[in-house]
């Protein structure tokens, strides 16, 4: 037992070096081989005119399967290089562009595409750059407690938000919803610093929170 002991446990430290160095040749001889992986590539949209937006859904990827190294193909999955696609001079309305392989941003040598998945298409729509201003919209959740209720008063600093984006959705919004405040348990005054639940694509408000004042009452027996 003891002979058995002190095989098991004697430098162990040397034991568990040698072990990942073993692991780690493993793996690099594994890596050399060649392989197809299935790599995302996000994409970004370049020179875009300052009194644009985009606006409504776009493909935020295009899928390819590459062939290369193991080491290649790992490496591009963990630095996700992107598919610049310029603007550039481009108006309001529909833009379309089709892709090619060679319009992916793959390394100068060892990397081929075997199949562009896809989109092989992008499509999305411009529209002019705007700035509106738009009231917020305060939501509550939950149950204050017994004996109090919140009867719809609120005060809000700001009362709007400014909002910049695409001018078609824009003009759509008569309001921004706020993220909901827990009323749970609370009674008196509710004070809390708040973001919009959601904004359409391509939107940013400013400022990004608002500052919101619930005044709950006692109910009336």
């Amino acid at each position: 037992m003891n002979v058995l002991r002190g095989w098991l446990f004697d430098n162990l430290g040397l034991k568990f070096t040698a072990l990942l160095l073993a692991v780690v040749v493993y793996l690099n001889v594994y890596t050399d081989r060649e392989a197809t992986m299935l790599v995302s590539f996000p994409v970004e949209f370049t020179d875009l005119a300052d009194s644009l937006s985009l606006s409504g859904p776009s493909p935020a990827v295009v899928q390819a399967e590459l062939h290369a190294t193991g080491k290649q193909l790992i490496g591009m999955r963990v630095k996700e290089p992107r598919l610049r696609l310029s603007l550039l001079g481009v108006g309001t309305g529909r833009f379309s562009r089709a892709l090619v392989p060679t319009d992916l941003p793959l390394p100068k040598s060892g990397v081929t595409v075997e199949n562009l998945i896809g989109p092989r298409v992008i499509e999305v729509d411009l529209d002019l750059k705007v700035k509106r201003d738009i009231p917020v919209a305060v939501q509550v959740a939950g149950t204050p407690a017994s004996g109090y209720a919140w009867k719809g008063v609120a005060i809000t600093r700001p009362g709007t938000l400014r909002v910049t984006g695409p001018q078609g959705v824009l003009a759509q919004l008569d309001s921004i919803p706020l993220a909901a405040i827990r009323l749970d348990g609370k009674r008196d005054t509710v004070r809390a610093e708040v973001a919009p639940a959601s904004l359409p694509d391509w939107c940013v408000a400013d400022p990004p929170t608002v500052l919101v004042k619930l005044v709950l009452a006692r109910r009336v027996p």
